[in-house]
């Protein structure tokens, strides 16, 4: 097999422009050979802007026979479609998170990539974070003690804001902030703790996608967590984990390092990371394109695959269908001070 996989980027506006088409040119395995936009002159702008020549077309089956995969960076609800279109060509794709808008249009996309025995990668890009990867082997160690419960938040007073603005359409994207917000996390802590035996959501959606919600996670083994997101109310982004020797904080940005707070020692801080390694965290997206094409080289699946984009998915949706509305000023009183509840 070829050293260089030959791609292309369907989809040219923020995610795709700002995200997947300057990482992909910054991979060393990979050649941008298309672009593909319903909008032919945003696309030629965007190759203009890079300096690159693709092929610009607006549809991905104009150019299947110049490509050997995709990276699929369009609203939610369109997934599908390309995705089959390419996996039924034997062309693995790499899709923009979530996997789809639907657990229904999910699984045909992963059946596609079974049937087609190519792969199917899903872009959780917080995965490729090294504090992420060193939790991981921490937790599952045991480095920090039994863990009790935790805490996760992010939100910001409005944030991204995608050219086409189909995250204001619930059927388009899925859900809201939870979604667009939230599933990165959902991904992280099934990857930590799997799935949950109880999952209850509350939200503030009256039929459109919500902007404010609080979930509630408990596990079989005394693990209990809450998230909270929001689109209205500044929560700094972090992950609070307690456990019985302490508290784990690891804030929710690429660069951030994994602290441990022993419980007793008001004053301590213990700082966590991999012998050797200093400096700052690579571009997710780069790493993530890269896994990309190296798992598509030697016939293995990527570190975040439909399986787990499939898992994602069932999970929001589980939380979707026993949704409870929540009071208008909610979040307000108790979602902002929700994590100071967890200290040791």
């Amino acid at each position: 097999m070829p050293a260089t996989m030959k791609i292309a980027v369907v989809g040219t506006g923020q995610i795709g422009r700002q995200s997947h088409i300057p990482a992909a040119l910054a991979c060393a395995g990979v050649e941008l050979t298309a672009l593909v936009d319903p909008a032919v002159e945003r696309a030629r702008e965007v190759a203009r802007e890079f300096g690159v020549a693709p092929a610009i077309a607006t549809d991905v089956r104009e150019v299947l026979d110049r490509i050997d995969g995709a990276i699929i960076a369009t609203p939610n609800h369109t997934h599908r479609a390309i995705a089959v279109a390419c996996l039924d060509a034997g062309k693995p794709v790499l899709i923009e998170k979530p996997l789809a808008h639907t657990r229904e249009d999910a699984a045909a996309i992963v059946e596609a990539a079974r049937a087609a025995g190519v792969a199917l990668a899903v872009g959780y890009c917080s995965r490729f974070r090294e504090s992420v990867r060193l939790l991981k082997e921490l937790l599952d160690a045991g480095a920090f003690g039994r863990v009790r419960r935790f805490v996760h938040q992010a939100g910001t007073a409005g944030g991204w804001a995608p050219l086409s603005g189909y995250n204001l359409d619930r059927a388009s994207t899925g859900g809201g902030v939870l979604v667009v917000t939230g599933s990165h996390f959902i991904d992280r802590m099934l990857h930590f703790w799997g799935q949950p035996d109880h999952a209850g959501l509350t939200d503030d959606s009256e039929g459109g996608p919500e902007a404010n919600c609080h979930a509630v996670f408990r596990w079989r083994g005394g693990i209990e967590g809450h998230a909270f997101y929001s689109k209205t109310v500044v929560l700094p982004p972090v992950l609070l984990i307690e456990t019985d020797r302490g508290l784990v904080v690891l804030e929710d940005n690429d660069d951030a390092e994994i602290v441990f707070r022993p419980r007793g020692e008001a004053a301590v801080d213990q700082v966590f990371r991999r012998r050797g390694r200093r400096g700052a965290q690579e571009d997710v997206f780069r790493l993530q394109i890269d896994d990309f094409a190296r798992a598509h080289r030697e016939g293995r699946a990527p570190l975040v695959d439909g399986a787990q984009g499939l898992a994602s998915m069932h999970l929001i949706e589980r939380l979707y269908a026993g949704r409870v509305t929540m009071t208008a000023d909610w979040y307000a009183q108790c979602g902002a001070a929700a994590p100071a509840a967890v200290a040791p």
